[in-house]
């Protein structure tokens, strides 16, 4: 497979994403998607787009709630042997190639065939989810490199999306079934390389972990499934906003990741990108109709909506890359949500046809998203500013006690940890750490790269020497640099339970009681 890596290179979440050719093949698959909005624009005119496209989309979205379901459920229970799955991945390429190809020869079909076009929609949308799955494994990377990559598949999708608006129907049909058919092949062979095993847990413990990481972003990514639909078929159409809103949430991304580069990035981006964005929309809609601001709000809001969407899938790829849960059960999970907010907003478009009355819903549902982070904000800000800290130092003892290495009050290093951790941390828009444990971190931050590159060298020796796995050591250099659980939590995007069973396996491999303890054996004093 050399040559043609289906992961990147190391797992230094701070290290430059690596662009290779399975990242354009990712493209093709996202430019071809038939809910892109792109991809609708791009057929729009097609004799029989009137008819067709509108059945065959229900019925994929239909199929692939349906689909996800059934991956979420085979992800809770043992996973399947590699050469299994690997020829189930393959039939279910060929049936998506077969049903998104099948409904392009309906568009341009001498007379509508709805029939056809619900069996076309029922094989491509129940292929989707195993596809989404097996593209999450090959290309799950650490949360700041998934979020450069996925403001590039935007990017340059919307390019390609636009491109193929511009072609006449001879040469759009052959361009876009090349790159559907390039974006299909690697599913399969992603699925020969197989999973880690991980230990079995009660479903209902790893739903829990699940929905308190992703259960944010995934409502973001909901949000712009339904919306995206609903505006495919409003006053507004398909409209080129939809190539420009793409490009620029890119853009935005872009300069969030290199330009500020702010840690952890997702929280940041919740509280500052996000209503940022939804302001924009409302500032600029409530200029007069028919002027420039009134028009630039709707680049603004899928400027909005595809913001979500990266942040959504981004963590996708992050929680996937962390193999904390099974791959399909985080895969099934988002694809299901998705693909059940496109349903009900396809379902909502015929309902409104008569009216044609989608702009109040538009400025409605995205008020709505904001309000919801602005209370999850409110809260959890609240909690830090009344979190009582005599408490988290009681829960200090019984804490070490549980990790079998602290032996004395407030000696426990695990207990400190866990005692500074509080609700919501888990989230991937958690409570930021409490402001005095976690100064050593902030001023981490600021040292020269230099002292970074030799705590982490040391960590990894360290690491190496005591048997610590990949994820412990991770979580090593973080404990080294002074944060807290929560903080490493939301960094790595991982549920507060797992950082915690890591700090305890780290402080037992290591011997050491206390942090003083931790970085003492660091700095090899």
């Amino acid at each position: 497979m050399e040559g043609f890596a289906l992961r990147d290179a190391g797992d230094d979440g701070r290290a430059p994403l690596a662009l290779r050719p399975i990242h354009l093949a990712l493209v093709a698959f996202v430019a071809t998607l038939p809910a892109h909005a792109p991809t609708i624009g791009a057929f729009a005119e097609a004799p029989q787009f009137e008819a067709i496209a509108d059945t065959f989309l229900f019925a994929l979205l239909l199929a692939a709630v349906t689909s996800s379901v059934v991956v979420l459920l085979r992800g809770l229970q043992r996973p399947r042997k590699v050469f299994a799955r690997a020829r189930v991945t393959a039939i279910a390429a060929a049936a998506y190639l077969l049903g998104t190809m099948g409904a392009v020869g309906l568009l341009f079909a001498p007379m509508p065939l709805p029939a056809a076009a619900v069996g076309a929609g029922l094989l491509a949308g129940a292929a989707l989810p195993l596809l989404v799955a097996e593209w999450a494994r090959a290309v799950a990377v650490p949360i700041d490199q998934a979020l450069v990559l996925c403001a590039f598949v935007v990017l340059t999708a919307s390019f390609v999306g636009w491109i193929l608006a511009l072609l006449p129907p001879s040469a759009l049909v052959p361009v876009f079934c090349l790159l559907l058919v390039a974006g299909v092949v690697v599913p399969p062979v992603a699925a020969r390389m197989g999973d880690p095993a991980l230990p079995l847990a009660r479903p209902a413990d790893t739903m829990r972990r699940l929905v308190s990481v992703t259960w944010l972003p995934l409502l973001g990514f909901a949000v712009y499934a339904f919306m995206t639909d609903v505006m495919a078929h409003s006053a507004f159409g398909v409209v080129q906003a939809s190539f420009l809103g793409g490009a620029v949430a890119a853009l935005v991304m872009f300069g969030v990741c290199f330009l500020w580069g702010r840690t952890p990035l997702l929280p940041w981006s919740y509280r500052i990108l996000v209503p940022l964005m939804a302001a924009a929309f409302v500032v600029l809609g409530a200029f007069p109709a028919g002027t420039f601001p009134r028009d630039a709000s709707v680049v603004a809001l899928y400027v909005f909506y595809i913001v979500l969407a990266l942040l959504g899938c981004a963590v996708l790829l992050a929680v996937v890359r962390n193999r904390e849960l099974p791959a399909n059960v985080a895969s099934g999970f988002a694809c299901g949500v998705a693909a059940a907010a496109a349903l009900l907003g396809q379902i909502l478009s015929q309902v409104l046809t008569v009216t044609d009355d989608f702009a109040p819903w538009l400025a409605v549902l995205t008020g709505a998203f904001v309000a919801v982070l602005l209370v999850f904000l409110g809260r959890t800000s609240w909690n830090e500013l009344v979190a009582p800290h005599e408490s988290a130092a009681a829960e200090e003892p019984a804490l070490a006690a549980r990790s079998g290495t602290g032996d004395a009050p407030g000696g426990g290093a695990v207990g400190a940890a866990h005692g500074e951790e509080f609700e919501g941390a888990g989230a991937p828009d958690g409570s930021e750490p409490p402001v005095r444990p976690n100064a050593s971190g902030d001023a981490f931050e600021l040292a020269e790269p230099s002292m970074q590159n030799t705590l982490e060298a040391r960590c990894a020796e360290v690491a190496a020497a005591r048997g610590l796995s990949p994820r412990e050591a991770e979580v090593l250099v973080f404990l080294a640099r002074g944060f807290t659980p929560a903080y490493i939590a939301k960094s790595l995007v991982l549920s507060i339970s797992t950082v915690r069973t890591h700090v305890r396996n780290i402080y037992r491999k290591l011997g050491v009681n206390k942090r003083e303890e931790l970085i003492h054996l660091i700095d090899g004093e």
